[in-house]
This record gives C-alpha cells, structure tokens and sequence, in this order.
C-alpha cells in the first residue's frame, strides 16, 4: 500500500532553522536511503550557490531541488559559469527547481496572490519570518482545490498538528481533503488530531505535494505517536 506520506518530506536540512553543515545532511540523508523511512523521504534540498561544494561531497547519485533563480550561474571551481541544469549528467541529479517565474515550483509571498504559470507548482512558507493566518492558508487552500494547483509548502510546518503558534501538516491535508468535498477547511486547520479524520488525509496528495523540513525525524515521530506511519 502508497502511504499518505510517500516521498513527502524533501530534505532541507541545510536552511534555517536547522542550519545543519553541508556534509552532516548529506550523510545524514543518504544513510536515510538505507533504512525503512527512505520512502517517506523526497529530494534534498540545496541553493545554487552551495552546489559546486555538493558535487565535491558526493561519491553516490543524489536527487536535488535546486532553490534559486534557475538562470543564475555556479562556478564549479574552473572559472566556467553554468546554470543548475548544467549539473544534469553528473551525480547531483536536478529533479526539480524553486523560485522566481522559470521553476518548477514559484514561490509566492503571500498577499501576492496564488496564480503561477501552468505547469509549475505553486510554493508557500508556513512559517520563517512570517507565519500565515488560518485566514490567509485557507484561502490558499481553496484557491488550489479550486484551480487544480499543484503546491508545496515550506517553513515553520515541523509539527503534524497544529499549535497555538504554528501549523501542521497533518491538518492541512485534512483541511485540503474537507476543501475538496466542498466543506470549509478552516476549523479543520485549527482543529485536534481525535477531531481529524486521519483515513482520508492521503486524497490531499493529488495537490499537495511536499513540505521543505530542516527536521526530518521530528515529523516521523509524530506521525508514529498518531499511528499513521508503521
């Protein structure tokens, strides 16, 4: 059986607030390809700037999202200036990008609106310098279920319920599940892990896509103490 959470945490260990050294996450993340909670993991997460020192830690192939404007150049060290799909072919092997207009996945500030080009998935942070209202995530919530977007969510989502002063991921695939049988998915968002309907929150991957995490284990955990993952 596909879980619910396959491939839905992308390894972002290496940006705030984790800040984890470059090769403690690699190492962490491919010793991860080894064990039983592999599946549950995505890509690793890197910045452009920081891939030519990537590529030097490598000795295996590793999947990467590239954060960054995509037609920014690298210096891999000989003075030759290339862009990240310039790394296809090697062991960093580029799935995706995130970004300006150009990526595969656009990151919208909120108050910006949700539109991005068709195609590109649209990604939200969830917490950082700015933590959305229940108000402003269920209207883009509803925007997606409406227009059929594909999006990501990243930062400030290390909780699989939601706390007083931060959301979780678990009651955002619920509130997408609620959105998608037409009910409103605010209350779900702010509403107890016995209040959620945990048998259906796996619906909510046909839009919702991934979360960024600088914490790995965290998210595991919980979903453990809820019973969801084995």
């Amino acid at each position: 059986m596909v879980s619910a959470f396959e491939r839905f945490f992308d390894d972002a260990a290496i940006f705030p607030p984790g800040n984890a050294p470059l090769d403690v996450a690699v190492k962490a993340h491919l010793d991860r390809a080894s064990t039983a909670d592999a599946r549950y993991v995505g890509p690793f997460v890197c910045d452009e700037a920081r891939l030519p020192a990537l590529a030097d830690l490598l000795t295996e192939p590793l999947d990467v999202v590239v954060v960054g404007q995509p037609s920014v150049a690298c210096d891999r060290g000989t003075g030759e200036r290339v862009g990240a799909r310039e790394w296809q072919g090697s062991l960093i092997r580029v799935v995706s990008t995130e970004g300006p207009v150009g990526s595969t996945a656009v990151e919208k500030a909120w108050g910006s609106g949700f539109e991005v080009p068709d195609g590109s998935i649209l990604k939200l942070r969830c917490g950082g310098d700015y933590v959305p209202t229940v108000c402003e995530l269920t209207e883009a919530i509803r925007f997606c279920v409406d227009h059929a977007q594909p999006f990501k969510l990243t930062a400030g989502l290390h909780a699989a319920i939601a706390t007083e002063h931060a959301h979780g991921f678990v009651n955002i695939m619920a509130a997408v599940v609620a959105a998608m049988n037409g009910k409103d998915p605010a209350p779900v968002l702010m509403a107890w892990a016995d209040e959620i309907d945990m048998s259906t929150v796996g619906e909510s991957r046909r839009l919702f896509r991934s979360i960024g995490t600088c914490d790995i284990d965290g998210p595991l955990t919980d979903l453990r103490v809820l019973g969801l993952i084995p």
